[in-house]
Order: structure tokens, then C-alpha cells, then sequence
């Protein structure tokens, strides 16, 4: 019966040719799914989160230190400088030394920002409270705190700048004993410019 034979061949074909493609999808599948799953991962990496930014520089944290009357007289490096204290610091202080200053923070080179300088006080933050919180809580506070704001208030070209980046003073127990209360945030400039930092209007209100 060649026609039986033929039917059956005919509808077994089909069944065959299903299989075979099932078998191939199968590996294909997988291979895309471990594709789009590492390709999200890589975005989520180099993208940061939202929170994160790519350009500015880490934060160097210095603790405040006590500054005796002869330090504080001690001339600068730079003769268009002058010293003052770190607690005296002040929203809008441009710095002549503040990338190169480091560790227990004393004096800063205190210098007009028409002439080139590395750095400039952009916030100032009150810590609250009578005791001492620890110089890890102050120091996160500092961490945060600078980094948020220095984003809010740039402007996005000043913030994009690969040059900038930023450090902040933070008070010491034996500075808290004396009413030091605040988180100084300096932008820092890896290279000396002139001018202010560029800041979105109404930023010296943040």
C-alpha cells in the first residue's frame, strides 16, 4: 500500500523536523539569556548606580588640628598667600595649597581667587550634637555630604571637569572640646586655576 506508506512517511516528517529545531533553540536560548545578563551587569558597573559620578577625584579627609598663635604668624610659600586657620574657613575661600595639604589640618594658604589656587570652600556643614560622635561617623558625614552637594551645586560642565575633585576638614575631639562644629568641603583643583567654581544659581543657599 504505497499510499499508506506515503501518508505515514508525510506525517512523520513534520514531528522529526520539530524535534531537531527544539533541540537547537535550546543551547541558542541559553547562550542569549547569559548574554543579556552579562551586558546588564556591565551597564549597572560602568553606569554607577545614578549615585555615583565617573569624574570627580576621590576625598581626602583631614581632621582639624589646633593652631598656636606662631604657627598661624608663620609666613606662607607663596608670597601672595596668607595663613589662616582651618577652623576660620569660610564658603567662598579660595586655598593656595589645598591638594598638597594633608593629615592633621593646622593652617591653609589663604589666597584672592583672581590668582591661581587649587582649591575653594563650596559648603560648609553643621554637625549636631553636644558629644562626639567619632571621627568615623564625622568623617562619613563629610564623605557624604561633600560629595552630594559639590554635585548639586557645580554646575554639570564644572562637575564633569576631570580635573576636579574634592576633600573636606573634619573636627577632631580636641577641636569639638573647643566648638569646632563643622565639616569644611573643599572643590580641589589638580591643576592651580583663577576664578570661582562654577555653581548653579542659588547654590550658595544649599
Amino acid at each position: 500500500m504505497p499510499g499508506g506508506n506515503t501518508g505515514g512517511t508525510f506525517r512523520e516528517d513534520p514531528l522529526v523536523s520539530r524535534s531537531m529545531l527544539s533541540e537547537l533553540w535550546r543551547p541558542l536560548l541559553v547562550l542569549c539569556t547569559f548574554l543579556a545578563i552579562v551586558v546588564v551587569i556591565l551597564i549597572l558597573l560602568f553606569a554607577g548606580g545614578g549615585d555615583d559620578d565617573p569624574y570627580v577625584t576621590p576625598e581626602v579627609a583631614t581632621p582639624t588640628a589646633t593652631v598656636s598663635p606662631e604657627e598661624l604668624d608663620a609666613k606662607p610659600e607663596n608670597p601672595d598667600a596668607e595663613q589662616i586657620s582651618a577652623k576660620d574657613l569660610e564658603v567662598g575661600d579660595c586655598i593656595a595649597d589645598a591638594t598638597a595639604t594633608t593629615g592633621d589640618v593646622k593652617t591653609f594658604d589663604s589666597i584672592d581667587c583672581d590668582k591661581p589656587h587649587d582649591g575653594e570652600v563650596f559648603t560648609i556643614i553643621k554637625v549636631k550634637g553636644d558629644r562626639y560622635p567619632g571621627v568615623k561617623a564625622v568623617s562619613a558625614k563629610g564623605q557624604r555630604g561633600c560629595r552630594a552637594r559639590l554635585r548639586r551645586q557645580a554646575t554639570p560642565k564644572a562637575f564633569r571637569d576631570r580635573r576636579l575633585g574634592y576633600k573636606f576638614v573634619y573636627p577632631t575631639l580636641e577641636s569639638w572640646s573647643q566648638d569646632d562644629r563643622e565639616v569644611t568641603c573643599l572643590a580641589t583643583f589638580k591643576k592651580a586655576r583663577t576664578g570661582k567654581l562654577a555653581q548653579r544659581p542659588g547654590a550658595d543657599d544649599a
